[in-house]
C-alpha cells in the first residue's frame, strides 16, 4: 500500500506537466478569408495553395495601383508584372487540365457545358498569361514558365477580324472585345475590381499592357455596333455556340471593320 501511494506522488507532477495544448486560429481578415481553403482562390473554385497565392499577389498589385491617377504609370507597372508573371484571364478548359497547368477551375454557367451524360464538362478555367497564339499559350505557374498547347488544353476566345486584305484570328481571353484597332494590333479595355487597364493582342499573339488616351473613349464605343457577319464557311469551336459581329474602329485605315466575336452561350 505505501509503494501504491508513492506512485501516485511521484507521477502527479508528470499529469500536471501534460496539459492540452491550445492553439488560437486567427480571425479572418476578410469576409475572402471564408470563400475559400486558400487565400486569392475564388469562392467554390478547384484551385491550389499556389494559385491562390499568385491570383492574392496580383490582387495586392491592383489594390495599390487603383490609388494612383497617373494611367501611364500603372501600365508600365502591369506591363512589368506581365512580363514577369502574366495576367490572370479566364478560358474554357477540362478537368485534364488540373494534371498539366493547373488552372483555377469554376463550372461554366452555359448549360451545353454541362450534360446529363457522361460527356466531358467544358469548365472555365483562369491562369496567368503572358500571351497567345493560335498555336499555343504562354503561362507562368510555381516559379516557372510553360509552353502550353492550345489543342486540348486551353480554349481562347477567338476573335476574327475582317480586313480588305483577307481576315486575321486573334486569341483572347473570354469575354474580352476590342475597343479599336490600330497597326493590326487589337487594343482591349480590360477592368479588374475597378481598375481599368488596356491589354494590345498583335498578330502572333504578342501581349502588351499600354497607356491610351481615354479622352477618346466615347468615339471608339460610339463606333461599335453589331452587323450581320460577313459570309464565312469556318466553324466555331464547340465550346462557342454563340457568334456575332460587330465593328469595331481602324485607326490606320480611318474605317469601321467588321469582327466576328464568339460566347459560350447567352447568360
Amino acid at each position: 500500500m505505501r509503494l501504491t501511494y508513492l506512485l501516485i506522488f511521484i507521477t502527479l507532477p508528470l499529469w500536471a506537466q501534460n496539459k492540452p495544448r491550445i492553439q488560437v486560429i486567427p480571425n479572418p481578415q476578410s469576409l475572402e478569408d471564408f470563400d475559400h481553403e486558400f487565400k486569392g482562390c475564388p469562392e467554390n473554385s478547384e484551385c491550389d495553395q499556389v494559385m491562390g497565392h499568385m491570383l492574392s499577389r496580383w490582387k495586392l498589385l491592383v489594390s495599390k495601383l487603383k490609388d494612383i491617377t497617373d494611367p501611364n504609370k500603372n501600365a508600365q507597372a502591369l506591363e512589368l508584372f506581365r512580363a514577369k508573371y502574366g495576367i490572370p484571364v479566364e478560358f474554357y478548359t477540362n478537368q485534364k487540365s488540373q494534371l498539366g497547368f493547373k488552372p483555377a477551375l469554376n463550372s461554366s454557367p452555359c448549360k451545353e457545358h454541362n450534360p446529363k451524360d457522361q460527356k466531358e464538362k467544358v469548365l472555365k478555367g483562369i491562369a496567368f498569361v503572358k500571351s497567345i497564339s493560335n498555336e499555343k499559350a504562354v503561362i507562368w505557374r510555381d516559379q516557372a514558365q510553360i509552353e502550353l498547347p492550345l489543342k486540348d488544353n486551353m480554349a481562347p476566345q477567338p476573335v476574327k477580324v475582317y480586313y480588305d486584305a483577307g481576315a486575321v484570328t486573334y486569341q483572347l481571353p473570354l469575354n474580352d472585345q476590342p475597343l479599336f484597332i490600330k497597326g493590326r494590333e487589337l487594343y482591349i479595355l480590360r477592368e479588374d475590381e475597378g481598375l481599368y487597364y488596356t491589354l494590345k493582342v498583335s498578330e502572333n499573339g504578342d501581349w502588351k499592357v499600354v497607356s491610351i488616351d481615354m479622352t477618346q473613349l466615347s468615339k471608339w464605343e460610339d463606333k461599335r455596333s453589331e452587323v450581320t457577319c460577313p459570309k464565312d464557311p469556318e466553324k466555331s469551336p464547340p465550346e462557342f455556340n454563340i457568334q456575332f459581329c460587330k465593328t469595331v474602329w481602324d485607326v490606320d485605315a480611318k474605317k469601321a471593320l467588321p469582327v466576328k466575336i464568339r460566347q459560350g452561350c447567352l447568360i
